[in-house]
C-alpha cells in the first residue's frame, strides 16, 4: 500500500480554530508588557484561571484589544533553603495590546503602576501570597497573529415572522 503523505510541519503559532468566512488571520503590530511577581506557593497550588483574571484587571488587558498570557515557573531553591521556606513560584504576565489601539496608554500605565506596587499591594490585587514584585516592566514591540474581520456587509432585511 502507498505510504501516507508526510505530515506538514507544525505552524509557528498556535493554530486558530476554523474561522468564519471572511475572517482572516493577519500579523498585527502589538506592544507587549510583561510584569513578574514571586508568589509564596507551589505551582500546583495556584489557580491559573483565577490568577489570569486578577492580572487581567491589574493590567487592564481585555479582549479583543489586548491578549493576556500568564506563565508560572517554580523557583529553584537549595535544599537548605527549601527546608526553611515555603515553595515559591514566579508568575509572569504578558499583556499584548494593539500598537495603534485605544487602550495602549491605559495598559501601559496599569503595568507600570502594578510594577511599582509593594508585595503586599500586589498580593491583595492578585489574591496570592506575593513575596516580591519585579519593579521592571519588560515593554517591547512585536507582531502576532490576530483574527481580523473585514467590515460587515450590509445585511439583507429579515423577513417578518410567519403569523400563526
Amino acid at each position: 500500500p502507498p505510504l501516507p503523505p508526510p505530515s506538514p510541519p507544525p505552524p509557528s503559532h498556535p493554530p486558530f480554530s476554523p474561522l468564519p468566512e471572511g475572517i482572516v488571520v493577519e500579523e498585527v503590530p502589538v506592544i507587549k508588557f510583561t510584569i513578574i511577581v514571586t508568589i509564596s506557593a507551589e505551582v500546583n497550588g495556584i489557580d491559573v484561571t483565577e490568577l489570569e483574571a486578577s492580572f487581567r484587571s491589574a493590567q487592564l488587558c481585555f479582549a479583543p484589544e489586548c491578549v493576556l498570557t500568564v506563565t508560572l515557573q517554580p523557583v529553584e531553591q537549595s535544599a537548605a533553603r527549601r527546608a526553611l521556606q515555603t515553595a515559591q513560584t514566579t508568575a509572569s504576565s504578558t499583556a499584548s495590546v494593539f500598537k495603534d489601539g485605544n487602550t495602549l496608554s491605559a495598559v501601559r500605565n496599569a503595568n507600570y503602576i502594578f510594577a511599582g506596587s509593594s508585595a503586599t499591594q500586589a498580593g491583595n490585587i492578585l489574591n496570592q501570597p506575593v513575596s516580591e514584585v519585579d519593579p521592571n516592566v519588560n515593554e517591547r514591540e512585536d507582531t502576532e497573529p490576530r483574527a481580523v474581520a473585514p467590515p460587515p456587509p450590509s445585511a439583507p432585511p429579515t423577513p417578518p415572522p410567519p403569523s400563526s
